[in-house]
């Protein structure tokens, strides 16, 4: 070898050795890169699964519905209700949650379980005994008996994200295992064996498709499928698919198979319901068979894991053939992979293909919901609701609601064609509360929530007019029991004019129907709404004890110290109203306004607790002479109407009308409900509606839907109370001689001790019952 050529080796070698060098370096480069990429894709899926990928709608529930020995099923509406919550009519005994059975004089329903604070239930089967359309028993299956079950809350309105993407996150644990396998028989049979790509399925799809000339197969695994959904555009491009990839490599480096399980089956699309996607097995359960996941049966199961790959095409709702021969594919691929067994395919390849839908409900409460989200939102802060999907467990009775919408629309349609034309709409409110509870169970904001979302319910402040006068008579009834005073509801008052000095000038009032009064009582001021005996009566018992008993009813508004107050001649809101007559209705116990229970995340971790403020603020006998007396307003009064319009049983409540007829009121309740009206226009023009002729139009229809069957009970009397017949006329105790009497109600010592002066009877007829009162009299104040 010469020099010149071992140089020409030598320089060979080098180069080798140099572009092996480079070579091993790029490779290195690159190995540290895709190891650096890696790494960051790990941490970005990790923190990605951890933040906001999904888009969960946040849901608002209503109260759950109680049933009480002594309910009536029929005002109830309970096979209504149960229908509302996809509960199934089975004949015999109820089986599983969610069905129900009803028998001459027996009802039977397995109940679902639910958690709101304070009101959790496990669920399980109760035996009603029924008599006269009441509840007369209640026990468990055992023969336990019970006070009261409680069926769960139906939902009220999502809160959907951009993307329209119902659905309701649930842990695999709560998915049974014929859905897991079913899913993995369908979608990636090797998915337990493969690590995010599988190359065997890939070469058995291409095999299929090259044999039938077409793409019948594809050979994405679980897990590819997975990063497509959450990650990745479903445009098909070989850019994709490697990135489809790489992300399967990681997403099985970073999470173990259970864990993408669970991602896949709470990800997945299922269908359509409308303009909302149905994704997720918990959300498609419930879309498909009315049911959670956890109660879906082997064939339900399957029929869901075939829709998986087109459930446009495979619904069962658009075409029930190729849905079961879809769903039998899938049994079939179970039992080849041993799934289940041949006794298990062979009765459920022969089950009926049984779907049942939820009802499509009308968006219900919207400004309750709107209202929601505005009492909460310094709580949740700056959240997207639909991505952290919070639960909201609220007091709204579902049924009612949608009876109090229902009658606010068609009470204006037959309040508009009394009315001559308008430039704007006619609106009205409805506020109902529960008196036992203080629960906000119904709420109307306005006339048509597309058109104006100003829930009027909660913020429009108006003048009450004479809705008021009510709180007039409880600070009298109040002043009476604390020995200040002596009205009763049949001590007189004048209803002659009257003028007061005002810092503006001299006041008159007037009466709404131009009638001039003398004396009258005070029951009469109240049923007839008597503007002029109602300010003399304020004037005696004293503006400021009006004002105090209205704030300790729940007045909250600024009340001022003017003759024109006692005629609610200052601003209130319809909800604040509402709650203020609850008081009466509940027997002197104020609410705050209790529209809550609680807010949970998605997982049912509490995230805020509700409970409802009250407190015992005025005596229960003062309240009962207030609503006994608005007894009158419905009987006699101004509120006499309401008998024409269907109101045949015993209610409490008050017209109200202020000036110029900008507003039309009507509060009134019985012992089951509260319920405040309001009719008026925005701009406050003149309706030419007076409280009857506007808002008790349509407090009527709701409290009739209220009780369609039977009448609620009466107003029970407290312990201080008793009654005495009268003669209304003069306010005495009743002659055998009077032509009309009346049965009057008083706190014990303050009932009349004379008789009527108008219709006498012989003097010593009248020493014998003066005597034998007397010692009536003295006997009970013995036992006090």
């Amino acid at each position: 070898m010469t020099i010149r050529t071992f140089v020409q080796a030598t320089e060979r070698t080098l180069t080798i050795r140099k572009l092996i060098l480079l070579a091993l370096a790029a490779t290195l480069l690159i190995f540290i890169v895709l190891l650096f990429r890696a790494s960051m894709l790990y941490i970005k899926l990790g923190n990605d699964f951890a933040g906001d990928s999904w888009e969960i709608p946040s849901i608002l529930y209503g109260r759950p519905t109680k049933i009480r020995v002594g309910d009536h099923l029929g005002n109830l509406r309970l096979e209504e209700r149960l229908k509302r919550l996809s509960y199934t009519k089975v004949s015999g005994t109820p089986d599983r949650p969610g069905t129900y059975s009803l028998e001459s004089g027996r009802a039977r329903i397995f109940t679902r379980g639910y958690r709101i604070y304070e009101l959790p239930s496990s669920g399980g089967p109760a035996e009603l005994e029924i008599r006269n359309g009441r509840v007369a028993s209640i026990v468990t299956r055992a023969g336990n008996p019970l006070e009261s079950v409680r069926i769960e809350p139906e939902e009220i309105a999502r809160i959907l994200g951009p993307k329209r993407e119902s659905r309701r996150l649930i842990p695999l644990s709560s998915i049974p295992d014929s859905m897991k396998n079913a899913v993995i028989a369908s979608e990636d049979t090797r998915f337990h064996s493969h690590r995010g790509i599988d190359f065997v399925g890939i070469a058995r799809a291409t095999l299929t498709n090259l044999k039938d000339r077409r793409f019948t197969q594809g050979g994405s695994t679980i897990t590819q499928q997975v990063a497509k959904n959450f990650f990745l555009s479903p445009k098909k491009t070989l850019m994709r698919k490697l990135r489809e990839a790489e992300l399967a490599i990681i997403l099985e480096l970073r999470f173990t198979k259970n864990e993408i399980l669970e991602m896949y089956l709470n990800k997945i699309y299922f269908g359509q319901d409308g303009t909302v996607g149905v994704y997720g097995i918990e959300e498609a359960a419930h879309f498909y068979f009315s049911k959670e996941a956890s109660d879906l049966t082997l064939e339900e199961s399957a029929l869901l894991a075939g829709i998986i790959r087109s459930p446009n095409r495979y619904s069962p709702f658009k075409d029930k053939r190729a849905a079961k021969e879809r769903r039998n594919t899938v049994l079939n691929q179970m039992r080849r992979m041993n799934m289940i067994s041949e006794d298990e395919l062979r009765v459920a390849l022969t089950s009926l293909l049984v779907v049942q839908p939820q009802p499509t409900k009308p968006r219900l409460a919207p400004y309750f919901m709107d209202y929601i989200q505005r009492i909460t939102a310094e709580e949740l802060g700056d959240e997207e609701l639909f991505r952290t999907g919070y639960r909201f467990n609220t007091t709204l009775d579902p049924l009612l609601q949608s009876l109090a919408e229902k009658a606010v629309a068609e009470g204006l349609a037959e309040i508009d064609k009394t009315l001559p034309p308008s430039d704007e709409p006619l609106q009205a409110a409805l506020v109902a509360v529960d008196p036992a509870t203080g629960e906000m169970i119904a709420m109307v904001g306005g006339r048509e929530y597309g058109i104006s979302q100003f829930n009027r319910a909660t913020s429009a402040r108006r003048q009450p007019g004479s809705a008021f006068k009510p709180f007039v008579l409880l600070a009298a009834m109040r002043q009476t029991l604390e020995g200040r005073g002596g009205i009763t509801l049949s001590t007189t008052v004048s209803g002659e004019p009257i003028t007061f000095k005002t810092p503006q000038g001299p006041w008159t009032p007037s009466n709404s129907d131009g009638k001039t009064y003398g004396n009258i009582s005070v029951r009469t001021a109240i049923e007839n709404s008597v503007n002029t005996a109602t300010v003399r009566l304020a004037d005696e018992v004293g503006l400021d004890e009006v004002v105090k008993t209205a704030k300790a009813a729940g007045i909250t508004s600024r009340l001022p110290s003017l003759p024109s107050m006692p005629l609610g001649s200052f601003e209130v809101t319809p909800m604040e109203l509402a709650y203020a007559y609850t008081t009466i209705a509940s027997r002197g116990i104020r609410f705050d306004p209790f529209p809550l229970f609680s807010i949970t995340n998605a997982d049912g971790g509490i995230i805020s607790e509700k409970r409802g403020r009250n407190e015992r603020t005025i005596d229960p006998r003062t309240t009962y002479l207030t609503a006994y007396a608005m007894e009158g307003t419905i009987e006699r009064g101004t509120g006499r109407i309401a008998r024409a319009l269907g109101i045949r049983f015993t209610a409490s409540g008050k017209t109200g009308t202020t000036n110029d007829n900008r507003d039309s009121w009507f509060v009134g309740f019985t012992p089951d409900i509260v319920c405040a009206v309001w009719v008026g226009y925005d701009s406050e023009a003149n309706t030419k509606l007076t409280g009857a002729r506007g808002a008790l139009r349509i407090w009527s229809r709701f409290m009739r839907s209220v009780y369609p069957e039977a009448e609620p009970t009466a107003l029970t009397p407290p312990d201080g109370v008793e009654f005495e017949e009268i003669d209304p006329a003069s306010g005495f105790l009743a002659t055998s001689n009077c032509t009309q009497k009346f049965r009057e109600a008083y706190l014990i010592g303050t009932a009349p001790k004379d008789t009527c002066p108008i219709h006498p009877v012989s003097p010593a007829l009248d020493i014998f019952r003066k005597g034998f009162k007397s010692l009536g009299d003295y006997f009970r104040s013995l036992f006090k």
